[in-house]
């Protein structure tokens, strides 16, 4: 059963959702390749890193489950709910993550130093904690209303104030949900509370979709 399930998301996966990240992927590859000087190198590595593949994310996320194009068949299946969400969220993950590990390596190799952003660990950090915390939100913001469009909306409101209004938050209370912190202000001395705060509030956006999604009426 879990094999099929598994076979069913790859075989009715959008495949639109994967050429988004690759050109979004092949076009910060192109630029970097005009951006010849060290600083900005570094800055166009760390605005995909820290913010693109994190944005890109959140928006699949929000159209991870209520676009499947066979919602209600899939409802009627005795998959679990839990099973169903990280299914779905778990392939859009691979390709995002597949997505900074190829630039990361492209990046070395036209010479650009992210060493800025802390050791290897950090970097990943650096995309990985604001991924998750995007996708957290546009996941949850489309079950809890029951429409794709709204988690989307959520995701690039957060994105563009967050982007925007970085500086301010960084020096409030709005530190500890500044998903672009580990990119942009590695040397924040709030950073790793930063990192906490994200992580524990987009595990409880996850456990809101969760049960969300066990209400499986809501969304046929």
């Amino acid at each position: 059963m879990k094999q099929d399930s598994l076979k069913y998301t790859f075989s009715t996966y959008r495949i639109d959702h994967l050429y988004i990240p690759a050109a979004f992927l092949a076009l910060f590859m192109i630029i970097c390749l005009f951006k010849l000087k060290p600083d900005e190198l570094f800055d166009m590595s760390r605005a995909y890193l820290g913010a693109v593949v994190p944005m890109i994310g959140g928006i699949m996320a929000a159209y991870a489950i209520l676009d499947d194009p066979a919602l209600e068949l899939r409802f009627a299946t005795p998959s679990q709910a839990g099973r169903f969400l990280a299914e779905r969220l778990g392939l859009i993950f691979l390709i995002q993550t597949a997505c900074a590990a190829i630039f990361q390596i492209f990046a070395q190799a036209v010479g650009a130093d992210l060493s800025p952003l802390g050791s290897f660990w950090s970097i990943q950090l650096a995309w990985l904690i604001p991924t998750i915390s995007l996708m957290a939100l546009g996941c949850a913001g489309s079950l809890w209303s029951a429409q794709t469009m709204t988690g989307t909306f959520l995701v690039s409101l957060i994105w563009l104030i967050e982007l925007l209004a970085r500086g301010w938050l960084a020096r409030n209370y709005g530190k500890y949900v500044l998903v672009f912190m580990g990119a942009l202000m590695a040397d924040h001395p709030d950073l790793t509370a930063n990192r906490i705060s994200l992580t524990l509030l987009s595990l409880s956006l996850f456990i809101l979709s969760w049960q969300l999604l066990r209400h499986q009426e809501r969304y046929i």
